[in-house]
């Protein structure tokens, strides 16, 4: 008697106390708010270099942390290139309803190349989560 009430306990466990709600709407995520605070390129330092140097704000205005990844598209003399971010770079978890600022500085030598010209074309920051 004890062994079959067990089991009826058991079976009336699993029936009522794992329901599952599908009555949850999903989340829905407002945009990140990308702010370019400088880009600046300096075709020639001086110094026989050039230099560019940004600053990008990501700003999550969600009530809820994100992570996500950026893409930055310039083109530096006719040729377009796209950086792409990983799990490892900066800005990639974005707290609730704060900012993330991605920066980068380089000078490199005219014996790379000579570039006359750097643009920003484009940033995209896609929510992953």
């Amino acid at each position: 008697m004890i062994k079959k009430n067990f089991y009826l306990l058991i079976g009336l466990f699993f029936i009522y106390g794992c329901t599952s709600d599908d009555s949850k709407e999903p989340i829905i995520l407002k945009n990140v708010i990308i702010d370019v605070v400088y880009f600046e390129f300096i075709p020639d330092t001086g110094n026989d270099t050039f230099r560019l140097r940004y600053e990008i704000n990501f700003t999550n205005p969600n009530d809820s942390d994100i992570t996500g990844f950026y893409s930055i598209t310039t083109t530096a003399d006719s040729l377009t290139t796209t950086l792409l971010s990983t799990e490892s770079t900066p800005c990639y978890e974005i707290d609730a309803n704060s900012s993330c600022t991605l920066s980068f500085d380089a000078e490199d030598s005219f014996d790379l190349a000579k570039i006359e010209s750097i643009t920003l074309d484009s940033i995209i920051y896609t929510v992953s989560q």
